[in-house]
Order: structure tokens, then C-alpha cells, then sequence
């Protein structure tokens, strides 16, 4: 209860401020998400962004998945104002088949990912409650999956890992501001 004290003391009444958002960018290809990031400090934010597609479009091909990112931010003038960056890490559970992009047509991919980084990005005001932040994730990632021979199949035809160096997510939130 002393932390929950100090916490609570140390935000001034500018600094409290909760958000909820949305990764347009995820929503756009029907993979729904929904983040909060609650400020903690004059300054410094915390975030966690997730994402959720639990069933399958048809047989042949979909994309389920699971993202959770937790970030903290750092804001250079005053939360949710202007130009942010701060650490990122990502957890992603993932099955996919019969996505030409995603190199899975016939075949079906299930594995995990995950991911640290640093994410910078920049909040627009669009009115008093509604913002439109967007932000990119540059780090390193690790996946392991497994590819099977058909999107039915249980039998194994390759297991896989890949380390990557590089972008790990790219966001555009719709962001409404709780005060």
C-alpha cells in the first residue's frame, strides 16, 4: 500500500491520465486489438497493447493469432504530447494457412515469437479526448514454428527458428484519452 502511496503522490493532476487504443493498422486486416497506457510519472507512461484472432476464417486458409507488447514510454514535453520512446518487448502465439503473402498456401505454420526493442513514435491531438499516434518497433526477434503439410495436417514437415534484426512492429493507434 506504501507504493500505491508514493505512486499516487508522485503523479501530479496533469500526469493521470488513462488511454485506451486501437492498432488501426491490426484492425485492418481483421486481427482486433485494444491497448491502455496509463501515465506513472511527469513524463513516463506504461503501455500493453494486445491483439487477439481466435477462429478460423474457413478450412483452407486463415490467421489465428495472439500479441501481447508492454511498452514504457518516455515522453520528451508531457504525456500523450508530441514525440515518445521507450522499450518494448513482444510475445506472439501464431497458426496460419493458405496466406499467399504469408508463403502458407497448402501448407500451415504454427509457432511463437518473441521480441525486444525500442519503439518510437509521435502523438497527434486530433480534440481533447482523441489522439492518433504512430509508432514503430526496431529490435531483435526470435521465432520457432512448425510447418505442416497441409492446414489439417498433424504431421511435421519442418521446424524452423530465425533470429531478425530489424522492425518488429508498426502501429498507427486511434487513441481516446480517460481522465
Amino acid at each position: 500500500m506504501a507504493v500505491l502511496g508514493w505512486l499516487s503522490g508522485a503523479l501530479t493532476a496533469d500526469a493521470q491520465q488513462l488511454s485506451v487504443k486501437t492498432n488501426l493498422m491490426s484492425d485492418a486486416v481483421t486481427v482486433p486489438s485494444l491497448g491502455a497506457e496509463y501515465a506513472v510519472s511527469d513524463r513516463w507512461t506504461v503501455a500493453l497493447d494486445a491483439s487477439w484472432m481466435p477462429v478460423r476464417q474457413s478450412s483452407g486458409h486463415y490467421m489465428r493469432q495472439l500479441k501481447l507488447q508492454p511498452e514504457a514510454h518516455y515522453w520528451l514535453r508531457a504525456p500523450f504530447t508530441g514525440p515518445f520512446v521507450g522499450p518494448a518487448l513482444g510475445y506472439r502465439l501464431y497458426n496460419f494457412a493458405g496466406i499467399p503473402l504469408l508463403k502458407t498456401r497448402g501448407t500451415r505454420t504454427q509457432g511463437y515469437l518473441l521480441s525486444a526493442g525500442v519503439t518510437a513514435g509521435w502523438h497527434f491531438t486530433l480534440s481533447d479526448r482523441w489522439g492518433l499516434e504512430p509508432a514503430l518497433t526496431v529490435g531483435y526477434a526470435y521465432t520457432s514454428y512448425r510447418r505442416y503439410d497441409a492446414p489439417d495436417s498433424r504431421q511435421v514437415t519442418r521446424r524452423w527458428y530465425v533470429h531478425y534484426f530489424g522492425p518488429t512492429s508498426l502501429q498507427l493507434n486511434l487513441v481516446y484519452m480517460i481522465k
